[in-house]
């Protein structure tokens, strides 16, 4: 024991003793950025997309500004002309640096944000981590993330299968938040066990906005700790994350905030930190979560690092307000185009609910296309991948569905692409 606090404290020495004028603390150039006008003058300054493509799926991996690649790459370069200077002394500084940014966009303190690379790492740490004891049950829904559904899952019988998974089913047609609400209600008075609720803030794919402030005092009426996949919130909505009242939050940054693939937050309320732990068990053993979680072996910290500079990128072009008011709009727009020139339907939601920067279109019934997984990405192939579009389908509730989500890359010519392409393929297979 000694010996392991011995080299404990070695590794903490390392990590805060190296002077900080070594650090060349790159800032994003923002010239310009803010009179960008939004579509193809922007996409074709400020973004690498292909011209000869119509890319209406940013929800799913995103794509990165030029000006953060160039930053990315002098991160690169620094690393690799000193490899040892970098993970010793270099990196931790760019990720505090950063992760404090992090903290101050979405209203928390910095002792509370771990910087991890997605959330499904994320959740899947929080989820193995909770103390949960034999007969305690963990909620997901029918509107979880696939990936989350699988951990679910997979917790439940492989893992800890002295614990329960619980599946709520959101009914539609959703009247209203209210209606949301009182199902979560009465799934947590039926299943007192239930001692961990993961709830979506927006849900992916269906992209539909939780009432989450709610749904988290309910849980807590019935002693059930909330942990929130926000994957597509950040940048999205409003966010202060604290006051929400959740027990967890967690976010991906490389969706709505432009950094570089490999990159989100982790937000814990402090009561809550004692139990929470890495997946990798390292050098900083027993220290403070962020060393811990800094210190995961040898790993890839500049998507953490240049979350920094996707916030400036995106404060710069004119942040929340301008950025969603443009791609709301272009989304109304979208499912104006589908429901009216094409006779195609939407989810049934009401549209307080609606994520503004995606909408969902209803595919008819394709003979070719049996509505099933199995052919889901045969249908996507045929659909989009024939003819330069990138958008995402996917199966719900039966039926077959388009997710369109939007950027300030796109414009309405976009939407026109889309739609034609669409109903020719209608036209061509009903």
């Amino acid at each position: 024991m000694a010996q392991n606090d011995s080299l404990r404290k070695y590794a903490n020495y390392i990590m805060e003793s190296y002077p900080g004028s070594n650090h060349r603390d790159y800032e994003l150039d923002t010239a310009g950025l803010s009179n960008a006008s939004f579509g193809k003058e922007i996409r074709d300054k400020e973004f690498a997309l292909k011209k000869t493509i119509t890319f209406i799926n940013h929800g799913s991996y995103g794509t990165v500004p030029r000006r953060l690649l160039d930053i990315q790459t002098r991160y690169l370069w620094e690393r690799e002309e000193q490899p040892d200077l970098w993970f010793r002394f270099h990196a931790k500084h760019y990720v505090e640096r950063s992760t404090q940014a992090v903290a101050d966009f979405i209203g928390a303190d910095v002792s509370n944000v771990l910087l991890l690379s997605n959330t499904t790492s994320a959740l899947n740490i929080i989820v193995r981590s909770y103390p949960f004891k034999a007969g305690d049950a963990i909620l997901d829904t029918n509107l979880s993330y696939g990936a989350i559904k699988n951990m679910c899952y997979d917790f439940t019988t492989r893992i800890r299968p002295d614990v329960k998974r619980v599946q709520l089913q959101v009914n539609f047609p959703i009247d209203g938040e209210e209606s949301i609400v009182e199902q979560y209600e009465d799934i947590l008075k039926n299943n007192p066990a239930i001692k961990m609720v993961i709830l979506d803030h927006i849900t992916s794919p269906t992209s539909i906005i939780m009432p989450v402030r709610q749904i988290v005092d309910v849980c807590h009426k019935h002693g059930a700790l909330v942990v929130i996949d926000g994957a597509h919130a950040v940048g999205q909505l409003p966010l202060n994350v604290p006051e929400i009242g959740a027990d967890i939050y967690t976010s991906n940054m490389h969706k709505w905030l432009y950094t570089p693939r490999g990159s989100s937050f982790l937000w814990f309320d402090s009561k809550h930190e004692s139990w929470i732990n890495p997946s990798n068990t390292s050098w900083q053993l027993g220290l403070s979560l962020d060393k811990q979680f800094f210190d995961q072996g040898t790993c890839e910290h500049i998507p953490f690092i240049c979350a920094r500079h996707a916030l400036e990128f995106y404060t710069a072009i004119g942040g929340l307000e301008k950025i969603v008011a443009y791609t709301s709009e272009l989304a109304e727009k979208a499912k104006e185009i589908f429901v009216t020139e094409l006779g195609l339907e939407t989810l049934q939601i009401p549209e307080s609910l609606e994520a503004p920067n995606m909408k969902l279109i209803k595919l008819p019934a394709f003979p070719k296309f049996p509505r099933s997984l199995e052919r889901t990405w045969g249908l996507q192939n045929a659909l989009f991948a024939e003819n330069n579009i990138f958008g995402i389908v996917f199966l719900f509730s039966g039926s077959f569905y388009v997710r369109l989500s939007f950027q300030v890359y796109n414009d309405v010519d976009d939407l026109r692409t889309v739609a034609k392409v669409m109903r020719d393929f209608i036209d061509k297979n009903i």
